[in-house]
């Protein structure tokens, strides 16, 4: 049995119509606005979708949505951002007060069963081994993480499919074997003295004329797979930490990947969060050593270590978002103490929540219409660069650090290998927004460093913010961090 609704809503009320606690991501073609911990889940069930075949459309898939549901003053569970509607004109809501079981269709096209659904023959164009895939999809902790609501007695709500279980659940993530069509974690051999828990990914039988230069995944809750060089491009899965592949070849910061080792190309990967094989840097992060040879401490940066300089933050936010900060940083050598320990001060002083967010309307940024005191022709716009109207709200703050303005949109964007200048939003991606914020600290880091060494935190946080902006939650995070991260 999962949770009731009102349970959901009380296990899920810190994100209760907060938009701004909202992550963007690529679900089949389409973008949907999901709380954090439960990203995870919807790339699951993406996965099993796209394993059978299943095509989503844009225009009516939604997901997150403040609202009650009809004719109650109770908060539908898709203003907690844990609720999906799929593809709801061909999966009506339908009232079934007789109690029916829901009406399949036996059609083998999705065009077909969308027919049947049309005259009233079937209630879904879903097949029912696509819902006992989606239903099997489980967390690392044995509990089944999705409801439909076509199983519902009085009511089948096709369209519909709700997390089903608390945010605790879904820190350690989803158990891979338990998802169709997506990477089922190879059997672990502890014989050959391997840390146990660590998945071992065999290196594909290849010749050194048709594997191109071997790397691995570094990325700690694993990396995407994507059909083109950019986020915009759709995930066909994820391959997990670890994962060996071949890079054919290199296009604005992502690689083209071979898998089976054969020279043919299975799709792209970001570059930052792959290793060369031959690199001087441990292959398994996991197995580093307690010392951390040569100053990195990335592999003792746990989520509990970062809890306690986030007191007031959910930790599974910082369970989501941990990997992907800690990737930004390793790709930019950013891995002794006092540069994480700056990056999660950073963080703590701009976007608390941990969570990668737009700037929000206020009376610093605003007048009559969002973000005009940022737009060309004001004081505050021609410091940040912005020269075209509609810059202000185009290039407001957004990611881990509160990336503003055209002009570091437009300088991180060669820094990074992202278009962020004409796809402003993916800074918000927490992949993209790890890197950006390492990025932006690599940039000052000679300044940073310096200030540092010399006690001078408040100069440490005018060298990325411009004044003392959230200086006080700086120095709280920072102070805690001396005391949680090793030395």
């Amino acid at each position: 049995m999962g949770l009731s609704t009102s349970k959901l809503r009380e296990s899920w009320k810190s994100f209760e119509c907060d938009e701004s606690q909202m992550v963007v991501i690529p679900f089949g073609p389409d973008k949907i606005r999901v709380a954090p911990p439960t990203a995870p889940v919807w790339d699951a069930l993406a996965a099993v979708l796209q394993h059978f075949g299943y095509s989503i459309r844009t225009l009516d898939t939604d997901s997150y949505n403040c609202r009650n549901i009809k004719g109650t003053h109770e908060k539908s569970l898709h203003s907690y951002g844990v609720a999906l509607d799929i593809n709801w004109s061909t999966n009506p809501f339908r009232e079934t007060p007789d109690k029916r079981k829901v009406r399949f269709s036996d059609k083998p096209t999705q065009d077909g069963r969308a027919e049947d659904v049309r005259t009233g023959h079937a209630d879904t164009d879903l097949t029912p081994d696509m819902i006992a895939a989606a239903l099997a999809i489980r967390t690392r902790n044995g509990k089944a993480a999705l409801e439909w609501g076509g199983n519902w007695s009085s009511t089948k709500d096709t369209m519909h499919f709700e997390i089903d279980v608390a945010p605790e659940d879904l820190d350690g993530g989803i158990d891979a074997a338990s998802v169709l069509g997506g990477d089922a974690a190879p059997p672990i051999d502890d014989s050959d003295g391997e840390e146990a828990g660590v998945p071992l990914v065999a290196a594909p039988a290849a010749s050194a004329a048709t594997a191109g230069d071997a790397f691995i995944v570094i990325a700690r809750d694993g990396l995407k797979l994507r059909s083109g060089p950019s986020t915009e491009f759709p995930s066909a899965r994820t391959l997990p930490l670890n994962t060996r592949v071949n890079v054919l070849s290199r296009e604005n910061g992502w690689a083209l990947v071979d898998l089976q080792g054969d020279g043919n190309a299975d799709g792209f990967m970001h570059l930052a969060f792959l290793r060369s094989v031959s690199a001087a840097a441990p292959a398994t992060p996991l197995a580093l050593p307690p010392t951390f040879a040569g100053g990195d401490i990335l592999g003792a940066v746990t989520v509990d270590a970062v809890a306690r300089m986030f007191p007031a933050t959910r930790r599974s936010a910082i369970a989501a978002n941990l990997p992907f900060v800690l990737s930004g940083l390793r790709a930019r050598g950013l891995t002794d103490r006092p540069m994480v320990l700056m990056a999660l001060a950073t963080i703590r002083a701009e976007t608390e929540g941990f969570v990668p967010i737009s700037e929000g309307v206020s009376r610093f940024n605003t007048v009559h219409t969002p973000f005009d005191r940022y737009d060309a022709g004001t004081s505050i716009g021609a410091t940040l660069g912005n020269t075209h109207a509609g810059d202000g709200p185009r290039f407001c703050g957004r990611g881990y650090v509160q990336l503003t303005g055209r002009f570091n949109y437009n300088r991180i964007s060669a820094q990074v290998g992202q278009d962020l200048v004409a796809n402003p939003g993916l800074a918000n991606d927490p992949a993209v927004a790890g890197l950006i914020l390492a990025q932006f600290l690599k940039n000052s880091e000679r300044a940073i460093r310096n200030a540092l060494a010399a006690g001078a935190l408040r100069q440490a946080r005018k060298i990325v913010n411009g004044g003392s902006h959230g200086f006080d939650r700086f120095k709280d995070a920072y102070d805690r961090g001396l005391r949680s991260l090793p030395s």
